[in-house]
């Protein structure tokens, strides 16, 4: 068996763009859920308005979730990932309390998913900015686009908190920074 090492690269193809976005979940709907490609095809950025898990309530708002599916579009001979991701949290949270949030993605008919956590132990308040790498990259296979997957939790847990994943008022901001690498010719 031969294997060939393929560096992710600095570049991207020279165009890429995003079909559709299916969502679901108790943390977005098509009415509060909002998606931008860069221009550089390096970043995409999720906004949600519903993803706020509190203490306060039924045991279903201590957590929301939203998968989300989409489509890309981009020329053969190229390979995607995802290397790291930034959150923008606003959280009250207690003493002996924390605001988890989590977020995994995976291509669609491909083996392997990659996770990264983030926790916040109480006491703590205000508006933070987090940025995790993927341990794990997990690559598109070259010449297919498969949908890309992503899928994202916010849950409390103790006596008192609050978490949304946050940019403005009750909007949950996530950046996803895409890694590209051209595929080896045969």
């Amino acid at each position: 068996m031969i294997v060939v090492a393929v560096q992710a690269s600095a570049q991207a193809p020279p165009q890429v763009t995003i079909r559709y976005v299916i969502y679901a979940g108790s943390g977005c709907t098509y009415e509060n859920t909002n998606y931008v490609l860069s221009n550089d095809y390096k970043t995409a950025t999720f906004m949600f308005g519903g993803m706020v898990a509190t203490t306060d309530g039924s045991l279903a708002d201590k957590r929301r979730n939203c998968q989300m599916s989409f489509s890309l579009n981009y020329p053969d001979g190229w390979s995607v990932s995802i290397g790291r991701a930034t959150g923008r949290v606003f959280a009250d949270i207690a003493e002996r309390s924390e605001g988890i949030y989590e977020t995994q993605y995976y291509f669609s008919g491909q083996m392997g998913t990659a996770m990264i956590e983030r926790k916040i132990t109480g006491p703590k308040v205000g508006s933070f900015e987090f940025t995790d790498d993927f341990l794990t990259l997990v690559w598109s296979q070259c010449n297919k686009v498969p949908n890309l997957n992503i899928k994202t939790v916010v849950r409390v847990e103790g006596e008192k908190a609050v978490m949304a994943l946050d940019s403005h008022g009750t909007k949950f901001q996530l950046i996803f920074n895409l890694q590209w690498r051209q595929c080896p010719r045969s």
